[in-house]
């Protein structure tokens, strides 16, 4: 075989392999931005609407956008959350970039900033995680900052819990009121 159809052969190869290689990138690809993440919230009157239909709480995670410690929150604690589908029927968990100037619409329907909304709920420092229901107001103890990650978690199933039971509480209460 001459060293021009060796050549040819092997430069024929490589772009076979290469073709595939890049194929594979572009599918991992594709595959990573379709993974369920944290969902950056921005109508929080249509929220609470599904929020009810599912009589589910909000996890609303406050992040800034140079944060490391959030996207360790995010990254480590949230998205894994997400992903396993253990809080599907517990919780929703949404993010809101406190830090950026774009209209929301808060529960109410108003449209405000999301300072706006941290102010309300006091949010100084990020990463914070606040606890409410489908009115927006605040069920559990905030938890601001995160410290050791493989702790964190068994602090927020804590606070999940507490969110649920005092959602189940206040349903309670209106159905035993609203029968009388």
């Amino acid at each position: 075989m001459s060293k021009i159809a060796a050549l040819t052969r092997t430069c024929l190869f490589l772009a076979v392999f290469l073709s595939g290689a890049a194929s594979a990138l572009e599918a991992m690809h594709e595959s990573q931005q379709s993974e369920p993440g944290v969902i950056e919230e921005n109508d929080f009157q249509q929220l609470s609407r599904d929020m009810k239909k599912k009589s589910l709480g909000l996890l609303l995670f406050f992040h800034a956008e140079h944060c490391s410690y959030c996207a360790l929150m995010e990254n480590e604690i949230l998205t894994p959350m997400i992903k396993s589908g253990e809080y599907d029927d517990k919780i929703m968990i949404r993010k809101l970039q406190m830090d950026e100037a774009r209209d929301i619409k808060d529960f109410s329907g108003k449209i405000i900033q999301p300072s706006d909304i941290a102010a309300r709920y006091e949010v100084t420092v990020t990463p914070t995680l606040v606890f409410l229901d489908s009115e927006g107001r605040q069920k559990a103890e905030k938890m601001v900052g995160i410290n050791t990650v493989e702790y964190f978690g068994v602090y927020l199933d804590e606070e999940i819990e507490k969110l649920r039971t005092n959602i189940e509480k206040d349903a309670n209460r209106q159905a035993t009121t609203g029968r009388q």
